[in-house]
C-alpha cells in the first residue's frame, strides 16, 4: 500500500493539475477571433475600406478616404522573437514600396523590446522596395544579415535586441515576398529562410557534443572547469546563447521559429533529445552559461560553502515550481508572455533585463560565493522543466524494463 501523500506532494499535484486545466482551457477554448479589419482601421485611420484577398499570409486590399480608386496591400505575418511570437502588419503601395510597418502583437521581454520601440524600428522599413529582399544590418551571424551583400534595401538592427528586430524583419519579408510574387509577378527569396551555420552555431554545437561524450568518456570530467569557463565566456557572454523559459513555452505551445534557427533548435530540441537519449539533464550540468558562471564564482571566490538546514532546503525547493506556476497562470490569463522573463540571463549576458532582475542579480552573485548554484537549485524554471523531463523519461524506461523482465 502506498504511504499517505505529504503536504509537499499535495501542493505540487495541485500546481500541476490546475496548470493543465487552465492551460488546456487557454489553448483550446479561450481564443477570441481576431478582427484584422478593425486592426487596420485602428492602426491607420485613413483607411475606409478593406477587402480580404489572400488567406496565407493574411492579405487585404485597402482603400483610403483621400482617393477611392487608390489602394494598398496590407499583410499580417508573424515570426518567433526572443521569447514570443511577434505579429506584424505591413502596408505596401501599388508601386511596390513599403508605406507602413506596425507591430500589432508581441510578448517580448520589456527591457529588450523597449529598445526596439525607442529606435522606432518599424519606421525604418518605410520606402523600402518589395522587389528585393530586405536585409538586416549590424546582425553578423544571423540569417538575413546584410553582411557581404551590396544592397540599400536593409534596416539597421537594434543593438541589444537583435533577435527581436530580426524577427520583425523576417515577418515583413514573409509578407512582401508573397505580395511581390502574387500581385507583381516578381520572384523574391526571403533571406531569413536560408540556412546560415556560423561561429555561434558551431560554438554551441561543440559544447553539445562535449556534453554528450561526457556520458561515455568519463575522463572528460577532468577538464570540467575549463569546459565550464568556455561555456560561460564563449556561449554566454560572447554569443549570448542560452535557453529561456519563454523559449520552452514557445516550444510547448507550438510557436516554433523557422527551421534555419539552428541555435533555438539546439537549445530546446537538442537538449530534450540529449535527455531522452542519455537519461541525464546535460544542459544544466554542462551547457547552461549561468550555471557555469555560478560555479566559477564559487570556485574563484574561495569561500567556505554554507550548508543549509534540511528543512529550509525542502522549503526552498518549492520556489521554482511556485514561480513557474504563477508566471504561466499570468500568461494563460493575459495571453502575454512577459511574465516568463524573470530569469537573470539577460541581465548578466546582455546587460538588459527587467528592473527586478537588476536588483536581484547582485544578491544571486553574492550568495553564489558560498552556495553551489544557488539560483539553479532554488529558482530556475529551466532546470525544473528539464529535470522533470529527465525523471519522466527515466521512469518510463524503468517501467518498460520491468515489464520486459516480467514478459
Amino acid at each position: 500500500m502506498r504511504k499517505k501523500w505529504t503536504i509537499r506532494e499535495i501542493y505540487l499535484a495541485f500546481l500541476a493539475i490546475s496548470l493543465l486545466i487552465f492551460g488546456g482551457y487557454s489553448m483550446f477554448f479561450n481564443h477570441e477571433a481576431v478582427d484584422y479589419s478593425s486592426i487596420i482601421y485602428k492602426v491607420n485611420p485613413d483607411i475606409v475600406k478593406t477587402e480580404k484577398i489572400n488567406k496565407s499570409p493574411l492579405t487585404f486590399k485597402v482603400y483610403t478616404k483621400d482617393n477611392a480608386d487608390k489602394f494598398y496591400f496590407v499583410t499580417f505575418t508573424e515570426a518567433v522573437g526572443y521569447q514570443s511570437t511577434i505579429e506584424v502588419m505591413t502596408m505596401i503601395n501599388t508601386e511596390g514600396n513599403i508605406e507602413q510597418v506596425e507591430v500589432i502583437k508581441e510578448g517580448e521581454t520589456p527591457a529588450f523590446f523597449d529598445k526596439v520601440k525607442a529606435a522606432k524600428y518599424n519606421e525604418k522599413f518605410t520606402g523600402l522596395t518589395i522587389f528585393d529582399p530586405i536585409y538586416i544590418d549590424n546582425a553578423k551571424g544571423y540569417a538575413g544579415s546584410s553582411e557581404g551583400i551590396d544592397t540599400n534595401n536593409k534596416v539597421d538592427g537594434v543593438s541589444g535586441a537583435t533577435i527581436s528586430s530580426a524577427a520583425i524583419t523576417k515577418a515583413v519579408n514573409d509578407g512582401t515576398v508573397v505580395v511581390a510574387d502574387k500581385y507583381f509577378d516578381e520572384n523574391v527569396i526571403n533571406p531569413f529562410c536560408k540556412f546560415k551555420f556560423g561561429l555561434n552555431e558551431l560554438a554551441l554545437l561543440l559544447i553539445y557534443i562535449i556534453a554528450a561524450l561526457s556520458v561515455y568518456i568519463k575522463s572528460i570530467t577532468k577538464y570540467r572547469k575549463w569546459i565550464l569557463l568556455y561555456t560561460a565566456i564563449v556561449i554566454g557572454f560572447y554569443f549570448n546563447k542560452f535557453a529561456t523559459f519563454g523559449m520552452i513555452y514557445s516550444f510547448l505551445s507550438g510557436s516554433w521559429p523557422a527551421i534555419n534557427n539552428i541555435s533555438w533548435y539546439l537549445l530546446i530540441i537538442g537538449t530534450i533529445g540529449l535527455i531522452l537519449f542519455t537519461g541525464r539533464n546535460l544542459y544544466c550540468q554542462w551547457i547552461c552559461p549561468f550555471g557555469a558562471t555560478q560555479e566559477a564564482i564559487l570556485k574563484f571566490g574561495g569561500l567556505k560553502q554554507i550548508k543549509l538546514d534540511a528543512k529550509l532546503v525542502k522549503l526552498f525547493r518549492l520556489i521554482p515550481p511556485t514561480l513557474a506556476y504563477l508566471a504561466l497562470m499570468i500568461v494563460f490569463y493575459t495571453n502575454e508572455t512577459q511574465s516568463l522573463a524573470y530569469d537573470p540571463f539577460g541581465a548578466i549576458f546582455n546587460l538588459t533585463a527587467l528592473p527586478i532582475m537588476w536588483m536581484s542579480l547582485p544578491i544571486l552573485i553574492f550568495i553564489s560565493l558560498f552556495q553551489y548554484r544557488f539560483y539553479c537549485t532554488y529558482f530556475c524554471p529551466i532546470g525544473l522543466i528539464f529535470n522533470l523531463i529527465t525523471k519522466l523519461r527515466n521512469g518510463v524506461v524503468k517501467l518498460w524494463k520491468n515489464e520486459k523482465v516480467k514478459a
